[in-house]
């Protein structure tokens, strides 16, 4: 800020020099400004919290779908197997109670998961097909045969998948991490956790 000097010259010197008005603050002057500037800023900061929140509570999402785009679809049975450990970890990490889940109940714990199941019980027996989910075949289940088979698939070397079961496979599943629907008793007990 520049302090306001009357003219030095000759020629102005009986001139009298227009009063300076003082500079405007840039602090807001009353205390409704600086309420709303508080709300502003709590709100800010509570919407960053909650947004850092969900960001680490879905890393465990975000490394399945890493080492899910590591599968290599020349080999069938590696990536059957594979794709069961990764299933395996996320759902443990779920429910530590699902470490002993194999086969059938595997099979339907995954099913009760999908985000078109969690959509039914919301809305009773009327099944809606979510905007943000439009790329999901909400038909897809993984007790159904192609289901079966890969669980055969990862346990005997008899049993194999072809190229295509296994894309389909694989493609349903990044489908279920991305959107499946988290257990309540997650957030209770990663939080303790954590």
């Amino acid at each position: 800020m520049s302090i306001h000097t009357p003219p030095s010259t000759y020629i102005l010197r009986d001139i009298v020099d227009v009063a300076v008005p003082k500079s405007v603050a840039w602090w807001p002057q009353t205390i409704g400004w600086q309420i709303l500037a508080l709300v502003i800023l709590m709100a800010s900061l509570v919407w960053g919290y909650r947004r850092i929140n969900v960001w680490w509570q879905n890393r465990y999402r975000r490394e399945a779908l890493q080492a899910l785009a590591t599968l290599d679809l020349g080999l069938p049975r590696e990536s059957a197997m594979s794709l069961l450990t990764i299933i395996k970890v996320v759902l443990v990490y779920l429910d530590p109670k699902n470490a002993a889940l194999f086969g059938e109940a595997l099979l339907q714990k995954l099913d009760s998961l999908l985000p078109s199941a969690t959509l039914k019980r919301a809305q009773g027996d009327t099944e809606i097909k979510p905007e943000h989910h439009a790329d999901f075949q909400s038909d897809f289940q993984y007790r159904g045969e192609l289901g079966k088979k890969w669980l055969a698939a990862s346990l005997s070397s008899q049993q194999t998948l072809t190229e295509p079961e296994l894309a389909t496979l694989i493609e349903h599943t990044r489908t279920w991490l991305l959107f499946h629907r988290k257990p309540e008793s997650i957030s209770a007990s990663n939080k303790g956790a954590q």
